[in-house]
Protein backbone atom coordinates (compact mmCIF):
# COMPACT_ATOMS: atom_id res chain seq x y z
CA UNK A 1 0.00 0.00 0.00
CA UNK A 2 3.05 2.57 0.12
CA UNK A 3 2.90 2.83 -3.03
CA UNK A 4 -0.56 4.68 -2.95
CA UNK A 5 1.69 7.07 -0.75
CA UNK A 6 3.91 7.84 -2.56
CA UNK A 7 1.85 8.59 -5.81
CA UNK A 8 -0.07 11.06 -3.65
CA UNK A 9 2.85 12.35 -2.05
CA UNK A 10 4.76 12.94 -5.61
CA UNK A 11 1.00 14.29 -7.37
CA UNK A 12 0.69 16.51 -4.17
CA UNK A 13 4.71 17.89 -4.04
CA UNK A 14 3.63 19.18 -7.52
CA UNK A 15 1.10 21.49 -6.07
CA UNK A 16 -2.68 21.97 -7.25
CA UNK A 17 -1.58 23.50 -10.29
CA UNK A 18 -0.45 20.05 -11.27
CA UNK A 19 -2.68 17.64 -9.03
CA UNK A 20 -5.94 18.88 -10.19
CA UNK A 21 -5.65 18.57 -13.79
CA UNK A 22 -4.71 15.12 -13.51
CA UNK A 23 -7.46 14.34 -11.12
CA UNK A 24 -9.57 16.01 -13.37
CA UNK A 25 -8.11 14.10 -16.43
CA UNK A 26 -8.40 10.82 -15.01
CA UNK A 27 -11.98 11.34 -13.52
CA UNK A 28 -12.99 12.53 -17.13
CA UNK A 29 -11.69 9.88 -18.82
CA UNK A 30 -13.69 7.15 -16.57
CA UNK A 31 -16.96 9.07 -16.90
CA UNK A 32 -16.22 9.58 -20.97
CA UNK A 33 -16.56 13.62 -20.62
CA UNK A 34 -15.83 14.71 -24.21
CA UNK A 35 -12.31 15.41 -24.99
CA UNK A 36 -12.52 18.70 -25.76
CA UNK A 37 -14.14 20.08 -22.44
CA UNK A 38 -11.87 17.84 -20.38
CA UNK A 39 -8.49 19.34 -21.93
CA UNK A 40 -9.78 22.69 -21.77
CA UNK A 41 -10.87 22.32 -18.00
CA UNK A 42 -8.11 20.51 -16.47
CA UNK A 43 -5.84 23.36 -18.25
CA UNK A 44 -7.90 26.10 -17.10
CA UNK A 45 -8.35 24.80 -13.41
CA UNK A 46 -4.40 24.33 -13.59
CA UNK A 47 -3.77 28.14 -14.72
CA UNK A 48 -6.64 28.83 -11.88
CA UNK A 49 -4.98 27.25 -9.26
CA UNK A 50 -1.68 28.72 -10.25
CA UNK A 51 -2.38 31.99 -10.21
CA UNK A 52 -4.75 31.49 -7.02
CA UNK A 53 -0.92 30.41 -5.20
CA UNK A 54 1.06 32.64 -6.98
CA UNK A 55 -1.07 36.27 -5.74
CA UNK A 56 -1.41 34.60 -2.40
CA UNK A 57 1.90 32.93 -1.73
CA UNK A 58 3.51 36.42 -3.29
CA UNK A 59 1.26 38.48 -0.34
CA UNK A 60 2.25 36.01 2.25
CA UNK A 61 6.40 36.35 1.41
CA UNK A 62 5.93 40.64 0.98
CA UNK A 63 4.04 40.71 4.34
CA UNK A 64 6.46 38.04 6.04
CA UNK A 65 8.99 40.92 6.80
CA UNK A 66 6.55 43.08 8.79
CA UNK A 67 4.59 40.71 10.67
CA UNK A 68 8.64 39.62 12.07
CA UNK A 69 9.22 43.11 12.66
CA UNK A 70 5.63 43.33 14.55
CA UNK A 71 6.72 40.48 17.04
CA UNK A 72 9.97 42.23 17.73
CA UNK A 73 8.54 45.39 17.93
CA UNK A 74 5.25 44.46 20.22
CA UNK A 75 7.78 42.33 22.18
CA UNK A 76 5.47 39.01 21.83
CA UNK A 77 7.13 36.10 23.25
CA UNK A 78 6.36 32.55 23.01
CA UNK A 79 7.29 29.18 24.42
CA UNK A 80 6.31 27.28 20.95
CA UNK A 81 7.41 27.72 17.26
CA UNK A 82 4.99 27.55 14.48
CA UNK A 83 6.38 25.73 11.36
CA UNK A 84 3.94 26.32 9.35
CA UNK A 85 1.49 24.06 6.99
CA UNK A 86 3.58 22.62 4.97
CA UNK A 87 6.00 20.78 7.40
CA UNK A 88 2.55 19.25 9.30
CA UNK A 89 1.39 18.05 6.05
CA UNK A 90 4.66 16.41 5.41
CA UNK A 91 4.86 15.04 8.79
CA UNK A 92 1.13 13.61 7.99
CA UNK A 93 2.25 11.90 4.83
CA UNK A 94 4.82 9.96 6.84
CA UNK A 95 2.66 8.83 9.25
CA UNK A 96 2.63 4.74 9.01
CA UNK A 97 -0.59 4.07 8.62
CA UNK A 98 -1.12 6.96 6.17
CA UNK A 99 -2.35 4.17 2.97
CA UNK A 100 -4.61 2.48 4.90
CA UNK A 101 -6.35 5.49 5.80
CA UNK A 102 -6.94 6.82 1.91
CA UNK A 103 -8.26 3.36 1.42
CA UNK A 104 -10.33 3.61 4.11
CA UNK A 105 -12.06 7.13 2.89
CA UNK A 106 -12.14 6.25 -0.53
CA UNK A 107 -13.75 3.06 0.74
CA UNK A 108 -16.63 4.92 3.27
CA UNK A 109 -17.22 7.82 0.12
CA UNK A 110 -18.06 5.11 -2.17
CA UNK A 111 -20.49 3.43 0.24
CA UNK A 112 -22.13 6.71 1.43
CA UNK A 113 -22.71 7.71 -2.36
CA UNK A 114 -24.21 3.97 -3.18
CA UNK A 115 -26.79 4.16 0.12
CA UNK A 116 -27.71 8.32 -0.40
CA UNK A 117 -26.00 9.39 2.23
CA UNK A 118 -23.97 12.08 0.54
CA UNK A 119 -23.74 13.78 -2.47
CA UNK A 120 -20.01 14.48 -2.20
CA UNK A 121 -17.68 12.93 -4.40
CA UNK A 122 -14.03 13.38 -2.68
CA UNK A 123 -12.07 14.38 -5.36
CA UNK A 124 -9.42 16.39 -3.55
CA UNK A 125 -6.91 13.71 -2.76
CA UNK A 126 -3.98 16.12 -1.66
CA UNK A 127 -7.06 17.11 1.45
CA UNK A 128 -6.92 13.34 2.66
CA UNK A 129 -3.60 14.30 4.32
CA UNK A 130 -6.39 16.00 7.32
CA UNK A 131 -7.91 12.83 8.00
CA UNK A 132 -4.40 10.86 8.33
CA UNK A 133 -3.69 13.99 10.53
CA UNK A 134 -6.40 12.79 12.85
CA UNK A 135 -5.93 9.12 12.17
CA UNK A 136 -2.03 10.17 13.86
CA UNK A 137 -3.52 12.14 16.63
CA UNK A 138 -5.14 9.32 17.85
CA UNK A 139 -2.12 7.04 17.33
CA UNK A 140 -0.43 8.83 19.59
CA UNK A 141 -3.13 9.33 22.25
CA UNK A 142 -3.85 5.44 22.46
CA UNK A 143 -0.29 4.27 21.99
CA UNK A 144 -0.51 3.31 18.58
CA UNK A 145 -3.90 1.63 18.45
CA UNK A 146 -4.23 0.92 14.54
CA UNK A 147 -8.00 0.63 14.86
CA UNK A 148 -8.83 3.14 16.69
CA UNK A 149 -6.89 5.52 14.81
CA UNK A 150 -8.49 4.42 11.44
CA UNK A 151 -11.85 4.53 12.95
CA UNK A 152 -10.97 8.14 14.18
CA UNK A 153 -10.03 9.23 10.45
CA UNK A 154 -13.44 7.73 8.93
CA UNK A 155 -15.52 9.54 11.56
CA UNK A 156 -13.21 13.03 10.82
CA UNK A 157 -13.94 12.13 7.42
CA UNK A 158 -18.04 11.45 7.66
CA UNK A 159 -18.21 14.19 9.70
CA UNK A 160 -16.54 16.91 7.57
CA UNK A 161 -18.41 15.32 4.08
CA UNK A 162 -21.77 16.01 5.68
CA UNK A 163 -20.89 19.12 6.48
CA UNK A 164 -19.84 19.43 3.25
CA UNK A 165 -23.55 18.59 2.24
CA UNK A 166 -24.87 20.73 4.44
CA UNK A 167 -22.65 23.96 3.11
CA UNK A 168 -23.12 23.30 -0.35
CA UNK A 169 -26.16 25.84 -0.87
CA UNK A 170 -23.89 28.34 1.15
CA UNK A 171 -20.85 27.73 -1.67
CA UNK A 172 -23.28 28.17 -4.58
CA UNK A 173 -25.22 31.01 -3.04
CA UNK A 174 -22.60 33.37 -1.01
CA UNK A 175 -19.02 31.64 -3.08
CA UNK A 176 -20.95 31.70 -6.34
CA UNK A 177 -19.16 27.98 -7.10
CA UNK A 178 -21.92 25.99 -8.54
CA UNK A 179 -21.99 22.28 -8.34
CA UNK A 180 -19.31 22.05 -5.88
CA UNK A 181 -18.49 22.27 -1.77
CA UNK A 182 -15.34 22.17 0.57
CA UNK A 183 -14.95 18.54 2.26
CA UNK A 184 -11.48 20.12 3.88
CA UNK A 185 -11.19 19.29 7.29
CA UNK A 186 -9.81 21.65 8.99
CA UNK A 187 -12.02 24.40 7.39
CA UNK A 188 -15.83 22.51 7.03
CA UNK A 189 -16.14 21.91 11.07
CA UNK A 190 -15.67 25.69 11.38
CA UNK A 191 -19.04 26.40 9.12
CA UNK A 192 -21.46 25.28 12.00
CA UNK A 193 -18.85 27.24 14.23
CA UNK A 194 -19.03 30.42 12.16
CA UNK A 195 -23.31 29.62 11.22
CA UNK A 196 -24.01 29.64 15.08
CA UNK A 197 -21.53 32.84 15.88
CA UNK A 198 -23.87 34.72 13.33
CA UNK A 199 -26.99 33.94 14.88
CA UNK A 200 -25.45 35.61 17.98
CA UNK A 201 -25.03 38.48 16.17
CA UNK A 202 -28.35 38.32 15.31
CA UNK A 203 -29.69 38.76 18.34
CA UNK A 204 -27.39 40.88 20.10
CA UNK A 205 -29.29 44.66 19.95
CA UNK A 206 -26.68 47.54 17.88
CA UNK A 207 -24.46 44.77 16.45
CA UNK A 208 -27.08 43.46 14.50
CA UNK A 209 -27.69 46.67 13.20
CA UNK A 210 -24.16 47.23 12.06
CA UNK A 211 -23.62 45.80 8.30
CA UNK A 212 -20.25 46.71 6.77
CA UNK A 213 -19.57 44.71 3.14
CA UNK A 214 -17.13 45.63 0.15
CA UNK A 215 -20.48 46.15 -2.40
CA UNK A 216 -22.01 48.44 0.45
CA UNK A 217 -18.53 50.42 1.17
CA UNK A 218 -18.11 51.13 -2.42
CA UNK A 219 -21.14 52.28 -2.75
CA UNK A 220 -21.15 54.62 0.02
CA UNK A 221 -17.75 55.85 -0.94
CA UNK A 222 -17.12 55.34 -4.31
CA UNK A 223 -13.93 54.88 -5.21
CA UNK A 224 -12.37 54.75 -1.59
CA UNK A 225 -14.43 52.10 -1.25
CA UNK A 226 -13.37 49.95 -4.27
CA UNK A 227 -10.93 46.38 -2.91
CA UNK A 228 -7.81 48.36 -4.18
CA UNK A 229 -7.82 51.28 -1.98
CA UNK A 230 -9.00 49.27 1.12
CA UNK A 231 -6.01 46.99 0.66
CA UNK A 232 -3.73 49.62 -0.13
CA UNK A 233 -5.03 51.22 3.42
CA UNK A 234 -5.12 48.19 4.99
CA UNK A 235 -1.45 47.21 3.73
CA UNK A 236 -0.08 50.62 4.69
CA UNK A 237 -1.48 50.22 8.07
CA UNK A 238 0.14 47.13 8.81
CA UNK A 239 3.26 48.36 7.26
CA UNK A 240 2.91 51.57 9.98
CA UNK A 241 2.26 49.05 12.78
CA UNK A 242 5.47 46.76 11.94
CA UNK A 243 7.08 50.07 12.32
CA UNK A 244 8.66 49.62 8.74
CA UNK A 245 10.33 52.24 6.51
CA UNK A 246 8.22 54.30 4.33
CA UNK A 247 9.77 52.56 1.33
CA UNK A 248 8.44 49.23 3.10
CA UNK A 249 5.01 50.28 3.98
CA UNK A 250 4.36 51.20 0.32
CA UNK A 251 5.73 47.78 -0.70
CA UNK A 252 3.12 46.10 2.14
CA UNK A 253 0.38 48.22 0.98
CA UNK A 254 0.65 47.86 -2.76
CA UNK A 255 0.70 44.04 -2.24
CA UNK A 256 -2.30 44.25 -0.01
CA UNK A 257 -4.19 46.24 -3.12
CA UNK A 258 -2.65 43.59 -5.80
CA UNK A 259 -3.75 41.03 -3.30
CA UNK A 260 -7.29 42.24 -3.18
CA UNK A 261 -8.02 42.69 -7.19
CA UNK A 262 -6.17 40.13 -8.69
CA UNK A 263 -6.90 36.64 -6.51
CA UNK A 264 -10.74 36.94 -7.42
CA UNK A 265 -9.80 37.36 -11.01
CA UNK A 266 -7.87 34.17 -11.02
CA UNK A 267 -10.54 32.41 -9.40
CA UNK A 268 -12.81 33.16 -12.25
CA UNK A 269 -10.55 31.50 -14.72
CA UNK A 270 -9.92 28.39 -12.23
CA UNK A 271 -14.07 28.21 -12.20
CA UNK A 272 -14.19 29.14 -16.33
CA UNK A 273 -12.31 25.55 -16.02
CA UNK A 274 -13.98 23.84 -13.12
CA UNK A 275 -18.00 24.27 -13.87
CA UNK A 276 -17.88 22.73 -17.56
CA UNK A 277 -16.54 19.41 -16.06
CA UNK A 278 -18.11 19.49 -13.18
CA UNK A 279 -21.43 19.95 -15.03
CA UNK A 280 -20.13 17.17 -17.53
CA UNK A 281 -20.13 14.41 -15.06
CA UNK A 282 -22.73 15.98 -13.24
CA UNK A 283 -25.26 14.74 -16.08
CA UNK A 284 -23.22 11.89 -16.76
CA UNK A 285 -24.00 10.78 -12.90
CA UNK A 286 -27.62 11.72 -13.06
CA UNK A 287 -28.22 10.02 -16.34
CA UNK A 288 -26.86 6.57 -14.03
CA UNK A 289 -28.12 7.62 -11.12
CA UNK A 290 -31.24 9.42 -11.61
CA UNK A 291 -32.82 11.73 -9.15
CA UNK A 292 -29.26 12.26 -7.16
CA UNK A 293 -27.47 15.71 -7.11
CA UNK A 294 -23.89 14.54 -7.28
CA UNK A 295 -21.37 17.32 -5.75
CA UNK A 296 -17.02 17.80 -6.38
CA UNK A 297 -15.86 17.82 -3.08
CA UNK A 298 -12.67 20.12 -3.64
CA UNK A 299 -10.18 22.09 -1.60
CA UNK A 300 -11.42 24.68 0.70
CA UNK A 301 -7.94 26.69 -0.41
CA UNK A 302 -10.85 28.61 -3.17
CA UNK A 303 -12.53 30.30 0.02
CA UNK A 304 -9.73 32.82 0.52
CA UNK A 305 -10.02 34.34 -2.78
CA UNK A 306 -13.50 36.04 -1.59
CA UNK A 307 -13.49 40.15 -1.19
CA UNK A 308 -14.40 39.86 2.36
CA UNK A 309 -12.29 36.84 3.33
CA UNK A 310 -9.41 38.42 2.04
CA UNK A 311 -10.29 41.66 3.81
CA UNK A 312 -11.11 40.37 7.33
CA UNK A 313 -7.64 38.17 6.71
CA UNK A 314 -5.54 40.69 6.12
CA UNK A 315 -7.54 42.88 9.44
CA UNK A 316 -6.47 39.75 11.27
CA UNK A 317 -2.91 39.55 11.13
CA UNK A 318 -2.33 42.23 13.76
CA UNK A 319 -5.42 41.02 15.98
CA UNK A 320 -4.15 37.34 15.67
CA UNK A 321 -0.64 38.68 16.83
CA UNK A 322 -1.93 40.65 19.87
CA UNK A 323 -4.16 37.70 20.46
CA UNK A 324 -1.20 35.40 20.42
CA UNK A 325 0.29 37.56 23.38
CA UNK A 326 -2.42 38.32 25.83
CA UNK A 327 -4.57 34.98 25.27
CA UNK A 328 -3.82 33.22 28.67
CA UNK A 329 -2.92 29.60 28.19
CA UNK A 330 -1.89 30.70 24.29
CA UNK A 331 1.79 29.33 24.13
CA UNK A 332 2.32 29.48 20.17
CA UNK A 333 3.32 32.51 18.07
CA UNK A 334 1.52 31.92 14.72
CA UNK A 335 4.43 33.21 12.01
CA UNK A 336 4.64 30.98 9.26
CA UNK A 337 1.67 31.60 7.50
CA UNK A 338 -0.46 33.63 9.28
CA UNK A 339 -1.59 35.49 6.52
CA UNK A 340 -2.80 32.56 5.02
CA UNK A 341 -4.21 31.25 7.70
CA UNK A 342 -6.22 34.36 8.95
CA UNK A 343 -8.01 34.83 5.21
CA UNK A 344 -8.49 30.85 5.75
CA UNK A 345 -10.67 30.96 9.17
CA UNK A 346 -12.44 33.97 8.01
CA UNK A 347 -14.26 32.17 5.23
CA UNK A 348 -16.84 30.89 6.85
CA UNK A 349 -17.71 33.68 9.37
CA UNK A 350 -18.03 36.31 5.97
CA UNK A 351 -20.16 33.88 3.70
CA UNK A 352 -22.45 33.32 7.19
CA UNK A 353 -22.58 37.04 7.48
CA UNK A 354 -23.37 37.13 3.45
CA UNK A 355 -20.13 39.67 3.45
CA UNK A 356 -20.02 41.49 6.53
CA UNK A 357 -16.74 42.03 7.35
CA UNK A 358 -17.87 43.52 10.80
CA UNK A 359 -19.19 40.46 11.77
CA UNK A 360 -16.66 38.39 10.03
CA UNK A 361 -13.88 40.04 12.16
CA UNK A 362 -16.04 39.60 15.43
CA UNK A 363 -16.43 35.68 14.68
CA UNK A 364 -12.54 35.02 13.32
CA UNK A 365 -11.08 36.91 16.32
CA UNK A 366 -13.60 33.88 18.43
CA UNK A 367 -12.36 31.20 16.26
CA UNK A 368 -8.54 32.58 16.30
CA UNK A 369 -8.72 32.08 19.95
CA UNK A 370 -10.16 29.03 19.85
CA UNK A 371 -7.32 27.46 16.82
CA UNK A 372 -4.53 28.90 19.14
CA UNK A 373 -5.56 27.15 22.17
CA UNK A 374 -5.94 23.60 20.34
CA UNK A 375 -3.14 24.25 18.68
CA UNK A 376 -0.74 24.64 22.23
CA UNK A 377 -2.72 21.88 23.38
CA UNK A 378 -1.74 19.46 20.64
CA UNK A 379 2.52 20.95 20.94
CA UNK A 380 3.35 17.72 22.17
CA UNK A 381 1.51 15.12 19.62
CA UNK A 382 2.20 17.13 16.91
CA UNK A 383 6.29 17.59 17.48
CA UNK A 384 6.18 13.75 18.29
CA UNK A 385 4.26 13.17 14.66
CA UNK A 386 7.03 16.20 13.33
CA UNK A 387 10.35 13.83 14.51
CA UNK A 388 8.78 10.71 13.22
CA UNK A 389 8.15 12.38 10.08
CA UNK A 390 12.48 13.68 9.77
CA UNK A 391 11.59 17.13 11.29
CA UNK A 392 14.35 18.27 13.43
CA UNK A 393 13.64 20.29 16.19
CA UNK A 394 16.34 23.85 16.23
CA UNK A 395 18.37 23.99 19.44
CA UNK A 396 16.88 24.71 22.27
CA UNK A 397 13.15 24.66 21.10
CA UNK A 398 11.29 21.83 23.11
CA UNK A 399 8.08 22.02 21.28
CA UNK A 400 6.52 22.76 17.92
CA UNK A 401 3.18 23.39 16.66
CA UNK A 402 1.31 25.35 13.48
CA UNK A 403 -1.82 27.47 13.59
CA UNK A 404 -2.65 25.14 11.05
CA UNK A 405 -2.95 22.00 13.42
CA UNK A 406 -5.21 24.20 15.40
CA UNK A 407 -7.77 24.28 13.06
CA UNK A 408 -8.25 20.76 13.30
CA UNK A 409 -11.10 20.68 15.67
CA UNK A 410 -12.63 17.38 15.04
CA UNK A 411 -9.18 15.52 15.19
CA UNK A 412 -8.45 17.66 18.60
CA UNK A 413 -11.70 15.73 20.20
CA UNK A 414 -11.38 12.35 18.57
CA UNK A 415 -7.73 12.48 20.19
CA UNK A 416 -9.04 14.24 23.55
CA UNK A 417 -11.36 11.35 23.69
CA UNK A 418 -9.33 8.16 22.70
CA UNK A 419 -7.10 9.74 25.22
CA UNK A 420 -9.33 10.10 27.75
CA UNK A 421 -10.93 6.89 27.19
CA UNK A 422 -7.74 4.71 26.58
Amino acid sequence: MDFVVTGLQTIASMGPMVMMPIIILVLGLIFRVKINVLLKSALLVGIGFAGVNMVINWFVAQVAGSVTNMVANWGIQTSIMDVGWPARAAATWAFPLAAIVVFVVLGVNALMLITKTTKTVMVDFWSYNHFIFTGALVWYATNGNPWISVIASAIDFIITIKIADWTTPVVEDYFELEGVNFPTSNSAIWAPVAYVLNKLWDAIPGINKIDINPKGVQEKFGFVGEPMFMGFIIGAAIGLLAGDSIDKVLIVAMSTSATMVLTPKMMQILMEGLLPFANAVKEILQKRFPGTDFVMGIDAALTVANESAITVGIIMVPITLLLAAVLPGNKLLPIADIAYQAMWLAAWPVAFGKGNIFRGILSTTIITCIVLWIATALAPVHTQLAIAGGFVLPDGMQFISTEDAGEHLIGFCLQWLAGFLA
